[in-house]
């Protein structure tokens, strides 16, 4: 592979992510105009609100300079740095969290299936049906490119072993990486992200509506949800 990764320069790229429909909006993050009055909120709001720090997570876990506030739906952002899976994501670890998102909405449908069925498979959960919500994104930034020959081909697209991705993302956050931009192992030759910063994003807004059919062994069909009239 290569020593230095190439970069993807990417403006006002629009993207998709898929999120649990029981997941609510934080207004504090929402309802402040910038990084110095959410820090002022926070400090009171923690000593008397026991609910906050469940609703709205380790606030502590991003640097102050990357923190999204005043934006709306921004806390479906912050949400991804301040919850954090215990055991991480592909280029995500239990100590820092990352956006993830792909161009289409097909690729966030695919990977959001596959890591939903692992998660419903591991606790034997009856068959049900799961709301989700899609985010339609902007984002600006410099992503750490690994989609050439030499990464494909690398323990970086390892299906289910994400021990040596997990150390490469440690080591390009580390160097300051806004995120990287990589070939998603669900949905083949289509592109994911990962952002590491809140901040890259620039606009947010909740589309559709969807519904993932599980039937106790896999997610059988996804629905999308209207109004009737729509």
């Amino acid at each position: 592979m290569s020593a230095i990764p190439p970069s993807s320069e990417l403006q006002h790229q629009q993207a998709y992510r898929i999120i649990p429909s029981r997941y609510p909006p934080i207004c504090l993050y929402e309802d402040v105009a910038n990084a110095d009055e959410l820090e002022a909120v926070w400090a009171v709001e923690a000593l008397t609100n026991d609910r906050l720090q469940e609703e709205a997570g380790e606030l502590a876990r991003v640097p102050k300079k990357d923190w999204l506030v005043g934006l709306a739906g921004g806390s479906y952002v912050m949400a991804a740095f301040t919850h954090l899976n215990p055991e991480g994501a592909r280029f995500t670890t239990g100590d820092f969290g990352g956006y993830y998102c792909a161009p289409l909405l097909d690729t966030a449908v695919k990977e959001t299936v596959y890591h939903q069925e692992r998660v419903f498979g591991y606790t034997s959960e009856p068959a049900q049906k799961l709301q989700m919500r899609v985010l339609h994104t902007e984002f600006c930034a410099s992503l750490v490119d690994i989609r050439g020959e030499d990464y494909l081909a690398s323990p970086l697209y390892h299906a289910t072993d994400y021990g040596h991705s997990q150390a490469f993302a440690q080591e390009q956050k580390r160097g300051g990486a806004d995120g990287i931009h990589y070939r998603s192992v669900r949905h083949s030759g289509h592109d994911c992200y990962v952002l590491y910063r809140p901040r890259l994003i620039t606009r947010i807004h909740q589309s559709q509506h969807l519904e993932y059919h599980w039937n106790g062994s896999a997610i059988a069909n996804v629905l999308q949800i209207r109004l009737y009239g729509e």
